[in-house]
């Protein structure tokens, strides 16, 4: 067995939350490193900051991997200090390379279920609505090679629908036609004379990143010379691959008991907005910053809305709606994440179990 690379461990987090899950702004996956160099250990946390990359220095381990991203926007310039651009430096100094999972973490489906477990509450929908930019890979061909090709465009990384793979469509049985030129070598006619057979068409969607792949793989187990492989920009409703989750208490409860069941349930004293009193039936709940969530909420009729923080003026503009929010804390919100994304990548082969390292979650602030 080989050892493990970088490279494979931003497939195996890849693989568990794919990247075209994430916003467009955001960046995952591999930040900082060198794909093809050996694992010795990983180490996971939910921020890179110098003193995590000093303990997975420590630990001996080459690879830190977080749910926040070292910078969003790209450094204009890679110096020490301060900031996601001396991350990046200590981290390549250190030979220590930066893998991450971001909003495709907060996307997948059983993160969206963390936070009301821990709550006991009982999920019932995921919240965010909207679309998902895609492309849509549509191949003719002969039925007898349907599979074949199916199976190619899924290798290539088509087909990917929120825990499913491989999702496809094969349209009821056409008529392909036409006519080939000098020098052509058709399966089915010859050259300079008209000719038809039947066909299906095959549809899979695909990330961006992947589309020119998939039309490739699409075209190297498809039998013609001269295939008829279309790719279109689409946009598709989201799977359940999505922000938030409403979920309901065993019994009706109150916002102010409700709310220090949660503060218990994550060891701090959260920040409540709303009436004490308010009636609670309908629970929202979100990791991070959940103020862009707030008209999706407000659409499932949730009472109140339990995240890491909602900026001032949206949670204003919640309350007025009818809104309770409480606030655990952006860091707090998300510890349950680490476990998650520390799950993507054990078992993985080639790395010794042993040498995969979670950082204790431990909040970065104090109450006196």
């Amino acid at each position: 067995m080989r050892p493990a690379t970088v490279g494979d461990v931003e497939r195996a987090v890849a693989s568990a939350f794919p990247p075209e899950w994430a916003e467009d702004w955001d960046r995952v996956g591999l930040l900082a490193g060198d794909p093809g160099r050996e694992v010795t250990g990983i180490t996971v946390a939910l921020d890179p900051t110098h003193r995590a990359i000093a303990q997975t220095v420590q630990a001996g381990d080459n690879v830190l991997l977080t749910h926040h991203p070292a910078f969003l926007k790209v450094p204009h310039w890679l110096t020490p200090g301060r900031g996601g651009a001396g991350v990046a430096v200590a981290a390549l100094e250190s030979k220590v390379a930066l893998v991450n999972a971001h909003t495709n973490l907060d996307r997948a489906p059983r993160a969206g279920r963390l936070i009301p477990e821990m709550l006991g509450l009982t999920p019932v929908k995921p919240i965010e609505r909207g679309l998902q930019d895609m492309m849509l890979v549509s191949v003719f061909a002969p039925e007898s090679h349907a599979a074949r090709i199916t199976s190619a465009m899924a290798g290539a990384g088509a087909g990917r629908v929120g825990e499913y793979d491989s999702a496809s469509f094969v349209s009821a049985l056409g008529t392909g036609s036409f006519v080939p030129r000098a020098g052509a070598t058709p399966v089915v006619g010859s050259a300079g004379e008209g000719a038809s057979t039947p066909e299906v068409r095959i549809e899979m969607i695909a990330s961006r990143a992947r589309a020119r792949a998939v039309a490739a793989a699409a075209r190297g187990a498809h039998p013609y010379e001269e295939p008829l492989i279309t790719v279109a920009e689409v946009q598709v409703a989201r799977s359940n691959a999505r922000m938030g989750m409403l979920s309901r208490p065993e019994m009706l409860t109150t916002l102010r008991a409700f709310a220090e069941a949660a503060g218990s349930a994550f060891g701090i004293t959260p920040r409540v907005w709303g009436d004490p009193d308010q009636v609670v039936a309908a629970i929202a709940t979100a990791t991070g910053s959940a103020g862009s969530l707030v008209g999706d909420v407000l659409a499932c009729e949730a009472d109140v809305l339990v995240a890491g923080e909602v900026r001032y003026h949206d949670a204003l503009d919640a309350v007025e709606a009818g809104l309770s929010v409480v606030e655990l804390g952006h860091d707090v919100s998300e510890w349950p994440l680490v476990e998650l994304l520390a799950d993507a990548v054990r078992g993985l082969e080639g790395l010794d179990p042993d040498k995969l390292h979670v950082l204790p979650a431990t909040p970065g602030w104090w109450t006196p």
